[in-house]
C-alpha cells in the first residue's frame, strides 16, 4: 500500500472535519486518525487480516486518541476541530478535486458515537466473538469414527485408541478386586494406550495463521510418566504448530509452538507445574489460546493461567496442513510423544474465548 487509504470521514466544505484510516509513515503504512490540523499514527496494518479502528476525539480534554483492536496505538494529541456539516463518508474523504482517498479493501461494523467511548465498551467492540468450529464429546465412536457434535470433520481412530462407555465394562462394585473406571465427562471418553493410540481428523480443524482456541479435558495413566506425552495437536509435514504435552521431567504441562513447520525449528514454550494424575480423578482441563491482533498465546489448565508465563508473545505463527491430533505430535523421528492416558471433551474455536469462557468449559 502506498498513499493515505480512508475508511470513514466527514465532509466539510471542500475538506472533511476528520478522517478514519491508513496513511504512508516512511516505507510502511500505519493506521492514521486526523481531526482538523492533528493527526494520530500508530499500528501496522497487515493484508488480510481484520483490525478494528477507532478514532476519538475528546471534547473535555481537547485531544485526540487512535485504537487498534482495542489497545492505545500512537500518542495523544492536542486537537482543534473542524465543523463538518457535511455527509459522513465510508471509503473516501474529500478534498479540493473531490473524493479521493479510496479505500482498497473491506470495511464493516461502522459505528459514530456523539460522545466519547469508555475503556470496557471499547474493548468489547474491538472482541469479535469466537466461533465454535468442533466439539467431540468421544462418548461413542461407531466403525472407529468419533462424531463431531454439529455433524462435522469426525475424529477417526487409530491402532491403541478406543471409547470407554460405562456400560460396555461393568464390573461388580462388590468385588475387592473391581476398580471401575468412569467417563471423564458424558458417557464415555476417549482411551490411549501410549504405544500407538491415536485419534485424527483428515483436514486442519483450526486456521493457526489466526486467532484460535482449543481445549480438551486429559488425564494420564501414571504417576511417574518416562517421556513427555502430546494430548492434542495440530500441524504440518516436520513440525506442530501448536502441541500440549505433559513433561514428566518439569512435571508440568508445557504449550509447545513451533515458529516453521520444518526440522529443528525454534519453538516458543509455556509451562504450568502439575503433578501427574495417576488414573485417578477427574484430570485436568487444558486450553490454549492465540490472539493474532496482540500476537500472544495463552495456556490454561482447569481454567487459570499463570500470572507470570501464562501468556508470551508470539510472532511466527503459520497455517498448519494437517488434522487435529488427539494423543500423539511430531518429533524428529515422526510421529511420537504418544498419550497413556485418557482425553474427553474436546473444543475447538475460530477466535479467542475470554477467560471467563474458558472456565465455563465443562
Amino acid at each position: 500500500m502506498n498513499g493515505t487509504r480512508t475508511v470513514l470521514s466527514q465532509d466539510a466544505g471542500t475538506g472533511r472535519a476528520f478522517t478514519l484510516g491508513l496513511t504512508q509513515a516512511g516505507s510502511a503504512p500505519a493506521w492514521s486518525f486526523a481531526v482538523g490540523g492533528a493527526r494520530v499514527t500508530g499500528g501496522l496494518p497487515e493484508t488480510g487480516d481484520w483490525a478494528y479502528v477507532l478514532g476519538q476525539y475528546d471534547a473535555g480534554t481537547g485531544t485526540a486518541r487512535l485504537y487498534v483492536n482495542g489497545r492505545a496505538v500512537g500518542e495523544e494529541t492536542a486537537a482543534v476541530p473542524v465543523a463538518g456539516e457535511g455527509d459522513f463518508q465510508i471509503g473516501r474523504a474529500r478534498g479540493a478535486q473531490g473524493y479521493r482517498d479510496r479505500w482498497q479493501g473491506e470495511i464493516g461494523d461502522v459505528r459514530a458515537y456523539d460522545r466519547i467511548v469508555v475503556p470496557d465498551e471499547l474493548t468489547a467492540l474491538a472482541t469479535r466473538a469466537a466461533q465454535r468450529v468442533g466439539h467431540w464429546a468421544l462418548d461413542t465412536a461407531p466403525d472407529g469414527l468419533a462424531p463431531e457434535s454439529d455433524g462435522g470433520a469426525p475424529l477417526k481412530l487409530g491402532a491403541g485408541a478406543s471409547v470407554f462407555r460405562l456400560d460396555d465394562d461393568p464390573c461388580d462394585l462388590l468385588d475387592p478386586d473391581c476398580v471401575p473406571d468412569w467417563p471423564l465427562e458424558g458417557d464415555g471418553h476417549l482411551r490411549l494406550d501410549g504405544v500407538s493410540g491415536h485419534a485424527a481428523t483428515d483436514t486442519p480443524v483450526v486456521d493457526t495463521s489466526g486467532s484460535f482456541t482449543v481445549s480438551a479435558r486429559v488425564r494420564l495413566t501414571d504417576d511417574a510418566p518416562a517421556a513427555p506425552m502430546t494430548a492434542i495437536s495440530q500441524g504440518g509435514e516436520h513440525g506442530d504448530a501448536f502441541k500440549v504435552r505433559f513433561d514428566p521431567e518439569n512435571s508440568s504441562w508445557d504449550l509447545v509452538l513451533a515458529h516453521a513447520d520444518e526440522p529443528g525449528a525454534p519453538e516458543t514454550v509455556l509451562r504450568r507445574i502439575e503433578w501427574p494424575d495417576g488414573d485417578s480423578g477427574v484430570g485436568h482441563r487444558v486450553t490454549l489460546t492465540y490472539d493474532a491482533s496482540a500476537n500472544q498465546v495463552s495456556l490454561y489448565v482447569d481454567g487459570w493461567k499463570e500470572s507470570d508465563g501464562g501468556t508470551a508473545a508470539f510472532d511466527a505463527a503459520w497455517k498448519s496442513t494437517g488434522g487435529l491430533q488427539l494423543g500423539r505430535g511430531r518429533t524428529a523421528d515422526g510421529w511420537g510423544e504418544h498419550l497413556k492416558g485418557v482425553v474427553d471433551s474436546v473444543y475447538a474455536y475460530a477466535g479467542v474465548l475470554s477467560e471467563t469462557q474458558i472456565r465455563q468449559l465443562p
